[in-house]
């Protein structure tokens, strides 16, 4: 292992000089960035990131040996970021699925149909009550949400500036906010 010119740095750092932090700082910021774009850019924004960044370097300060280091302290850091990214992008996964598993549970029947509730375009008692719901609800009112209902309703067709993710998100919140406005009038 070659020499490593942060070590001094990082025992200053621990002895609490605060101008060592500045040091490395400097020296690890690209660093930091460079596993944002590599790992977590589509997950977190790069301002955020540079704040976790920040409590992981003052952690590995913290925890770096400088008598007998195993690594240098740049691999170190870059090795608990990696880390941390990898560690966000996981439980940003688990917490989709428990939400999807949460969603799926709340709204299926017995025999696991979702949103079998439908809305009868023959009763104005129905389309009245559906009309009032959109016309209060805040996601109703913006162009994206209009776009959309339009395209499920066959008058636009699907164009490339509304991803087919973003169209089935929208999808979703439109039936759902349709079955509550539906069990809330019966």
């Amino acid at each position: 292992m070659g020499k490593d010119r942060l070590v001094a740095v990082v025992r200053a750092a621990q002895n609490g000089h605060e101008l060592a932090y500045n040091v490395l700082i400097k020296h690890l910021r690209g660093a930091m960035y460079d596993v944002h774009r590599r790992k977590i850019s589509s997950r977190i924004t790069a301002d955020d990131w540079y704040s976790d960044g920040l409590e992981i370097l003052i952690k590995c300060v913290n925890k770096f040996d400088t008598v007998h280091p195993r690594a240098k302290f740049s691999t170190y850091f870059i090795t608990a970021l990696s880390n941390h990214a990898t560690d966000l992008v996981r439980s940003y996964y688990t917490a989709k699925s428990d939400f999807e598993k949460t969603i799926i549970s709340e709204n299926s029947d017995d025999s696991g149909n979702l949103f079998n509730m439908g809305t009868d375009t023959y009763d104005p008692e129905q389309l009245c009550l559906l009309r009032d719901m959109l016309s209060t609800t805040e996601i109703a009112k913006t162009p994206e949400f209009k776009q959309t209902v339009r395209q499920l309703l066959g008058i636009d067709s699907p164009n490339s500036e509304l991803t087919t993710r973003r169209f089935e998100q929208m999808q979703y919140r439109f039936k759902k906010a349709m079955h509550t406005a539906i069990s809330k009038s019966s």
